[in-house]
């Protein structure tokens, strides 16, 4: 089974996650202080009900992992969603403004 868990910034300080198969949430959203501690978190909420799991942050998106390799991989998985999430930020930008 593969789990995708959707963070939200919810406020600074304050990001939502909410564990889905599917269209279809399969426990309660929990709150963290960030991305990094809503992955590591979820993964370990995740252990002995699903096999992989795939985070997303702002539209962007993890890639699939075993479960059990997440924790260790958190902080790494963090940072490459806050990354891509600036790429994307940086593309939007310049094309709104004629440069791409």
């Amino acid at each position: 089974m593969i789990l995708t868990v959707h963070i939200n910034k919810e406020v600074p300080g304050v990001y939502l996650a909410r564990a889905c198969l599917g269209s279809t949430e399969v426990s309660e959203a929990e709150t963290y202080q960030g991305i990094e501690a809503a992955i590591r978190g979820e993964a370990l909420r995740a252990e002995g009900c699903a096999d992989f799991v795939n985070f997303t942050y702002g539209g962007m998106s993890t890639g699939t992992f075993p479960v059990q390799e997440v924790p260790a991989k958190a902080t790494d998985l963090a940072d490459r969603l806050v990354y891509l999430n600036a790429q994307m930020h940086e593309i939007d930008e310049q094309r709104r403004f004629g440069g791409a």
